[in-house]
């Protein structure tokens, strides 16, 4: 019997580029080549596609090379616009080509921070009160924007880029002139920022996987606990030593079943497939629920795979048998 063949992407245009870069290549070598033969294919910062031996070419001429691969599976390890967002999902479901991970509806909606918020609050599930800031209205009346954050959210506060992952374009403003300092950054990314109530707690995260089709299951918890970074941002998730990541997290059971319930709840209400990551706050009153990742990082020390360890699924066979599942979806 042939070989299927499993097409990797990596790198993609948004901030994030580096991060999937080093998850794709550790994906791509660690997917089981007794069963798949795989190619990588880079997307670089400026959209081109480079394909094995090819120049770098433009998406209009990298479609038709991807069809000519005939992939049977394709592994996008990407991150944030362009890679998450359901827009590369769309191209491949046009395409009719099968893919790792979430489709395009769900993307779209994950990416998008205050909607996936309506959305999950909408099922129940408990999350920080949030603003919408525009950056028209944002320099029309700044004045306005910051007393409007003050009535309805207070200090400190957590401002966001509606559609970024790997907490960049973030900041946890202390007062009204730091969030004034902040926002220009934020809007240089986007046209809106989110602005949601501080939440005080323990993070956590809990991961979600269909390592069967259809068949989703919260891996055991993880406790987040950064050393050299006040939150859980860019510097403390990539950079050595700078985070204590624990699996199974120290946290009463009842809580821990709680907060894998509430990941497995958000991946089937988005209806996200073959992997998620929920990111929560544990407050006093029990778990807020931030975010979910569809794409989720993909080195062998990232989030997921920790997790996946911890029940005993070493990390090529999570990769293999993600590829499985969504061959047999």
């Amino acid at each position: 019997m042939s070989q299927a063949h499993v097409v990797v992407l990596m790198g993609g245009r948004s901030l994030e580029h580096e991060v999937s870069m080093a998850g794709g290549t550790k994906v791509a070598a660690n997917i089981d080549r007794a069963r798949f033969r795989v190619t990588s294919v880079v997307i670089g910062k400026d959209g081109r596609w480079a394909f094995p031996g090819r120049e770098p070419m433009p998406l209009a001429q990298a479609v038709g090379a991807l069809v000519d691969l005939t992939p049977d599976c394709v592994f996008p390890v990407l991150h944030g616009p362009f890679g998450e967002d359901g827009r590369l999902q769309g191209m491949l479901d046009l395409l009719d080509l099968r893919y790792v991970g979430s489709g395009c509806i769900a993307s779209g909606i994950a990416i998008d921070k205050p909607r996936a918020k309506d959305l999950v609050a909408y099922h129940g599930v408990r999350v920080p009160r949030h603003a919408i800031l525009r950056r028209d209205a944002w320099r029309a009346d700044p004045d306005g924007a910051l007393a409007r954050v003050d009535a309805q959210l207070g200090y400190p506060c957590v401002a966001k880029s509606p559609c970024q992952g790997s907490s960049l374009g973030m900041a946890i403003p202390a007062s009204p002139s730091h969030l004034r300092d902040a926002l220009p950054r934020l809007f240089d990314l986007d046209a809106t920022v989110m602005v949601e109530e501080f939440i005080s707690g323990k993070e956590v995260t809990c991961s979600v996987v269909e390592v069967e089709p259809g068949a989703p299951q919260a891996l055991p918890v993880t406790l987040i606990r950064p050393i050299s970074s006040s939150y859980f941002d860019y510097k403390a998730k990539y950079t050595l030593g700078a985070c204590e990541e624990i699996t199974p997290a120290p946290i009463a059971s009842d809580t821990a079943e709680r907060v894998q319930e509430i990941a497995l709840d958000v991946h089937n209400h988005l209806g996200c497939r073959g992997l998620s990551r929920s990111d929560m706050i544990l407050a006093d009153s029990g778990p807020v629920w931030i975010e979910v990742n569809t794409l989720p990082g993909m080195t062998e020390t990232s989030l997921v795979p920790q997790a996946a360890a911890a029940v005993g699924i070493p990390y090529p066979e999570l990769c293999t048998r993600l590829v499985e599942a969504a061959l047999g979806g």
